[in-house]
């Protein structure tokens, strides 16, 4: 199963600028794909996240968005992480992820 991880970047209101927001979210998705195999619900998952393709400064937001949403179409679920309703893409992933029938995992409901 592949598991898409919707981490905020720019949804987080905690004062950083633009790329220390980038660098906390990267660090974020590092740690959680970490946490997330020892998870019974996800053993032997493969996750992916935008900074599968946006290894460096990140394209535009349109253009991040649309790799974000080919990303999360072409996985089997969504892991929704800490903030995400306060951040616009995660949003637009989660819509994208119960539209298409994907299943749907909240961080706070583990």
């Amino acid at each position: 199963m592949r598991v898409y991880i919707a981490t905020p970047i720019n949804g987080r209101h905690d004062g950083r600028d633009f790329n220390e927001k980038l660098t906390f979210a990267k660090h974020r998705v590092g740690v959680l794909k970490q946490v997330l195999r020892d998870e019974p619900a996800f053993k032997g998952c493969e996750f992916v996240s935008t900074f599968d393709i946006h290894h460096g400064t990140m394209p535009s937001e349109a253009k991040a968005m649309g790799d974000c949403i080919t990303l999360v179409l072409s996985s089997d679920a969504i892991y929704l992480d800490h903030g995400w309703l306060q951040s616009r893409g995660c949003n637009l992933e989660y819509r994208a992820a119960k539209i298409y029938g994907l299943e749907i995992y909240d961080h706070d409901k583990l």
